[in-house]
């Protein structure tokens, strides 16, 4: 009876339809996008300005400057432009195969990724087998894709500041210490 069972839910699954990609802009709540990211108390590396919203229309409502500290309290990572990996060769324990593309969303850290692909949303997906076109990224027999396009995603935090008055703050060039468990100073978050 278990073997009939599961024989019936694995048709069923194999035969779900293919889902589109996530609708652009795609927004990541709760999101921290690298390995050692963390909220909790920043402190300003330089000039930084303050808005009321992350979406668009905001306006700015404080400005920080070198030394002032903040609480940060979640973010999100909003995707206008996923990212594109081709794939190279074929990986079948991960079911892809050479020429298979792969659109990237959030970064999540130790070479995970949020990804869509064969009609799927993964919200954690290895992609430690990407690298740049550059080379950098993976090594060695464990390459088995390129990065064609980087896609465009930007991370916006929300703090409280001093005040108690909440904000948002936007990550493309992090001014903060604070933000990365692993060292002191923020990482450059290009890729």
């Amino acid at each position: 009876m278990a073997a009939r069972c599961a024989a019936v839910l694995f048709t069923a699954v194999a035969f779900l339809p293919a889902a589109p990609p996530p609708a652009l802009p795609f927004v990541d709540w709760k999101a921290c996008p690298f390995e050692g990211c963390t909220y909790g108390r920043w402190t300003a590396l330089g000039h930084v300005d303050v808005y009321d919203r992350w979406t668009a229309h905001r306006k700015r409502i404080a400005a920080l400057s070198n030394g002032d500290t903040v609480t940060a309290i979640t973010g999100l990572v909003v995707t206008f432009r996923p990212g594109i990996i081709r794939m190279d060769r074929d990986l079948p324990e991960q079911g892809l195969k050479r020429g298979d593309r792969l659109l990237t969303y959030s970064y999540r850290g130790e070479g995970f990724s949020a990804v869509w692909f064969h009609g799927r949303y993964e919200p954690e997906f290895d992609i430690s087998f990407a690298k740049w076109p550059d080379g950098f990224g993976c090594g060695g027999d464990h390459c088995a894709a390129t990065y064609i396009a980087p896609g465009k995603k930007v991370w916006w935090a929300e703090i409280e500041l001093e005040s108690g008055r909440k904000g948002w703050v936007n990550m493309s060039v992090p001014k903060f210490d604070g933000i990365n468990t692993l060292c002191s100073l923020p990482p450059k978050l290009t890729r």
